[in-house]
């Protein structure tokens, strides 16, 4: 795992870019391939209520190095992306939903002794170095599988226009773990309880608990 904070970045800025050609519109997620041998989205282990609210996330995804496993949301794709944990994408909506909503997860192990305020700091630096307008709209405490985090929601202007990003920083067993959930402005507050949905999914496997 070499995923140092300087490769986050761009890596967003490549979904942004690409996202609308990622996948054809109207399946759930397939199984996962590609350069992350064992990674899969499969099945969660029991069925969510059908009629419960708040978004519906139908797949868990399962990344072997890291043991994260993260739900899926209803009719989004799930892949495994080389420096990262692993993105989803929304499902197109038409010809014209050229900005694909996307979510990407990112593992940090090369960062030195890592402390949830250090790496929060550090990647705010990051992203307005290539971001120079960002701005963070709002923040806070949160708590997911028993590891304090922070959340971020921030605004910049992307190659698609005016975005903004929810974001989940947890720090565990010295690896700083990030989802980055994007939307264009105009779709962001129907898209962010997706993005805290699958946030709070967030484990780990038996074998990689502390």
């Amino acid at each position: 795992m070499r995923r140092s904070v300087c490769l986050l970045w761009p890596l967003a800025a490549l979904l942004l870019l690409l996202a609308a050609g990622c996948a054809a519109p109207g399946t759930e997620a397939p199984p996962a391939a590609g350069n992350r041998a064992g990674a899969g989205v499969a099945e969660p282990p029991g069925e969510g209520d059908a009629g419960g609210q708040g978004p519906q996330l139908t797949l868990t995804y399962t990344d072997p190095e890291t043991g994260l496993t993260l739900g899926v949301p209803e009719g989004w794709f799930a892949y495994p992306v080389e420096d990262a944990v692993v993105a989803m994408i929304s499902p197109a909506k038409g010809e014209e939903d050229f900005f694909r909503e996307n979510l990407l997860v990112t593992a940090d192990d090369q960062f030195p002794d890592p402390t949830l305020e250090t790496y929060v700091e550090a990647l705010e630096d990051e992203v307005r170095r290539r971001y120079p307008d960002t701005e963070t709209l709002e923040s806070g405490d949160i708590t997911v599988a028993g590891i304090e985090g922070r959340w971020l929601v921030d605004r910049f202007t992307g190659p698609k226009g005016e975005a903004r990003v929810y974001r989940v920083v947890l720090v565990r067993d010295g690896v700083a773990y990030v989802l980055h959930g994007t939307a264009p402005v105009w779709t962001f507050d129907a898209y962010r309880p997706v993005f805290e949905a699958v946030a709070q999914s967030a484990a780990w496997t038996a074998e990689t608990s502390p």
